[in-house]
């Protein structure tokens, strides 16, 4: 064992795979996936939607620079010379039926966000909802150059800001997450859209890693470690992982990928021993948001050519009076990107959603959606002819077994330092020498890089770079980890 360690990875999404290729690549060669499902790749998924493939999952590269692993793997792969870099028209629309002005837009979407898009500290227990709601009403004055009519019309557009925002946190409200959530982020450039790119990125990941490696339809039931269990030639290993259908796997040390959304509804008996108290009460202090889109697709578009997204300002709303209630779930589906290019996709809108709406959305039909947000669309645009789209195709992630979510946020009276806590490896209680029974990995282990794809990759990378160095390999010192290789 001393020189060739078994290592199992649980779990086949970007973190798994991460870990399993940095593993070989530092010369640890007996590592085997095992995923719970049919298919690798997470929270990165397809779907086919009549003319191509498209991401059903992650599609931002947030940080379109070299510093960034994702980036830089599907640039040197090729994948990124099509995709569509040219801003479009932002086409708005207000409920009573008329489209926003441009110019007000503009003005008010910059201010709103200016709110929120620093790296704030030192606010423990505060949350951006409260925070937000309070510093827009000063927004509302500031801004205005007319009457009254303008006026509540600036509190309509900080409202879809804030609904923006929610939707990129996967929160159901603003209140319950910090204003501090950022406070340690690693910024690695602007934002990219990659839809129908990021799918292949599990794909090319894996292309050297020998197929008879990655098991797939494997569920895995329990986690026992800190034992004794007699393998093939009377060796022994210090864990063993029982899967639902029976089949049992001896390593000595396994890499824990899952998400936090599986972590957090674990029976406490999946791991045994449970899991130390100060790493339950993470995962339970931990967030999981949910984000869900719904990709509309039309025989001929009834928005602009040169149009990139649509978004619907409700009136009657201010960033203090903003519900997530299911009831009100049509108007908590306010963007719709364009997907582009339309040689490649077709005419595709997709809604976004996020929270409480997002759960809601997957107990509806497609039907139920199609009617809805058609009704919406000729309201605002003030256009009875809008058809019905001949296809809704929407994702379900919180009732994805697997997965039951998107990814991870921190809650208003969190510190994100926490995940360091999340991210620290398990090792036997009998010895005094540490031996990495259990690591963790996934994107909820990176408190600079949460709910990312480079935070999930790097995750993975960090901990075959912990077991490289605990076997005297050479480890590059590349990884900008969230917490220390030293335990």
């Amino acid at each position: 064992m001393a020189g060739n360690p078994k290592i199992v990875v649980l779990g086949a999404g970007v973190a798994g795979i991460g870990a399993a290729t940095k593993l070989l690549s530092l010369g640890l060669k007996d590592v085997t996936i095992i995923e719970a499902s049919g298919v690798a790749g997470g929270r990165i998924a397809k779907a086919f939607l009549d003319k191509s493939w498209v991401d059903t999952g992650a599609q931002w590269i947030h940080g379109a620079t070299e510093a960034n692993p994702v980036y830089s793997l599907l640039r040197q792969q090729g994948l990124l010379q099509d995709v569509v870099t040219e801003e479009g028209t932002e086409l708005v629309f207000h409920s009573k039926g008329h489209r926003v002005n441009e110019d007000l837009y503009n003005r008010v979407c910059e201010a709103g966000e200016g709110i929120w898009r620093h790296q704030r500290r030192g606010n423990p227990g505060k949350n951006i909802g409260d925070y937000y709601a309070e510093k827009s009403l000063g927004l509302v004055n500031n801004l205005s150059i007319g009457g009254e009519a303008e006026q509540e019309d600036i509190r309509n557009i900080l409202s879809l800001v804030c609904k923006s925002l929610m939707i990129d946190v996967g929160a159901h409200a603003l209140n319950n997450v910090s204003l501090d959530s950022w406070q340690y982020y690693t910024y690695m450039g602007e934002d990219l859209n990659v839809e129908g790119k990021m799918f292949l990125l599990p794909e090319k990941l894996l292309e050297d890693f020998p197929k008879e490696r990655l098991l797939l339809n494997k569920a895995v039931m329990k986690i026992n470690w800190d034992g004794g269990f007699s393998g093939h030639e009377s060796r022994i290993y210090p864990v063993c992982i029982e899967c639902a259908n029976g089949e049992k796997f001896l390593c000595d040390h396994v890499v824990v990928t899952i998400s936090l959304g599986c972590l957090k509804s674990a029976p406490p008996t999946m791991f045994d021993p449970q899991l130390p108290e100060d790493k339950r009460e993470t995962i339970e202090k931990l967030a999981f948001g949910c984000i869900n889109k719904i990709f509309l697709q039309y025989e001929e578009p009834f928005w602009e050519k040169d149009a990139e997204s649509i978004s619907l300002v409700w009136e009657n709303e201010t960033p203090a009076s903003l519900s997530t209630d299911a009831t009100q779930w049509q108007r908590n589906i306010p963007f719709f990107t364009v997907m582009r290019p339309k040689e490649k996709f077709g005419h595709v809108l997709i809604g976004w959603c996020s929270g409480n709406v997002a759960r809601h959305v997957e107990t509806l039909t497609e039907a139920q959606l199609s009617t809805a947000l058609t009704y919406n669309f000729r309201m605002f645009m003030n256009n009875p002819g809008i058809p019905c789209p001949k296809r809704v195709l929407r994702t379900q992630w919180h009732s994805e077994a697997f997965i039951k979510g998107a990814y991870s946020y921190i809650p208003a009276d969190v510190d994100a330092v926490i995940m360091d806590k999340l991210a620290l490896p398990l090792s036997s209680r009998k010895n005094t020498t540490e031996d990495l029974q259990v690591l963790f990995a996934g994107e909820a282990t990176m408190k600079n890089m949460y709910g990312t794809v480079q935070g999930a990759l790097l995750s993975g990378h960090r901990e075959a770079e912990r077991l490289s160095l605990h076997y005297g390999r050479p480890a590059p010192a590349s990884t900008p980890s969230s917490s220390p290789l030293e335990t």
